[in-house]
């Protein structure tokens, strides 16, 4: 007998719920379609889940569906919100209704358009809270906490490279000049050390300047004054050079018709020809 009046209870406490539940739910559904024209009143079904149908909805995430105390507050606020609503938005249909039955007075305007926006703010609370439940997931927090730290970790070796690099610009200036210095020596040793002679000139050797010698005093067609008196004294003939002059030959000869011979230490002097 106990177990069948307890269950009797709890069948009467669930048929009263669903009675006031929906006695709550049709004012507010008569009350939205009174905003709406006659060809959109399937959309204030709708509606109803801002009130009696986000109650329900937001207590079944509360007791199955959600993890973490941010998930449980926003779904407990919520219930707690569109319960509110709920009673203030079928409160407002009744007297409105009363009154144009003539029972109480008519409601103004002005207290119809509060209504109004009220419910529009209500339902945009329960979209907002859908948006915050998903965003307060666990995972979602875990990510967004590690984002942060990583961040900071970031953040922190940012700081570090700028102080690198304060301290290689501070050491680049303190021994800029001193570097400049040793580069500017260095270069001014490289360009002395440069040949700087026009190599595009046919260069002469000992050798090719005793046979113009040679060619000079033999008479094959060449001048002996346009033997200039360098090649004489690079080959360290004083009597060469004596000859070129012409008047300053010893004992005032003439070394016209002479030849150079070879002596056995190795120097030249000239001999006359047919000798």
């Amino acid at each position: 007998m106990k177990h069948l009046t307890k269950w009797i209870g709890k069948l009467l406490f669930v048929v009263m719920a669903i009675a006031l539940i929906t006695y709550a739910a049709s004012r507010t559904l008569d009350f939205v379609n009174s905003t709406l024209g006659a060809e959109d009143q399937i959309i204030g079904y709708l509606a109803l889940f801002a009130t009696t149908g986000g109650a329900l909805a937001w207590l079944a995430v509360f007791l199955w569906n959600s993890k973490g105390i941010a998930q449980k507050a926003i779904s407990l606020v919520m219930i707690i919100i569109d319960v509110l609503g709920e009673i203030a938005l079928f409160t407002i249909d009744t007297l409105l209704q009363s009154g144009t039955n003539g029972l109480t007075a008519t409601l103004a305007p002005e207290e119809i358009r509060l209504t109004v926006l009220g419910m529009s703010f209500l339902i945009g609370l329960n979209i907002i809270a859908t948006f915050a439940f998903h965003i307060m997931d666990e995972e979602n927090i875990a990510a967004i906490e590690k984002h942060f730290r990583d961040q900071k970790v970031k953040a922190a070796n940012d700081k570090i490279e700028q102080a690198i690099t304060d301290a290689k610009v501070a050491r680049a200036e303190s021994i800029a000049v001193g570097i400049a210095t040793r580069e500017a020596d260095v270069y001014a040793q490289v360009q002395k050390a440069q040949d700087r002679r026009d190599h595009t000139l046919p260069e002469r050797g000992i050798i090719d300047t005793l046979k113009d010698v040679k060619a000079a005093f033999s008479g094959n067609g060449a001048k002996r004054e346009d033997l200039p008196i360098a090649a004489a004294e690079t080959v360290a003939i004083p009597e060469l050079t004596e000859a070129e002059k012409g008047e300053n030959a010893p004992g005032g000869a003439s070394f016209q018709n002479t030849d150079l011979h070879q002596s056995q230490d190795g120097g030249y002097y000239p001999i006359e020809k047919g000798v």
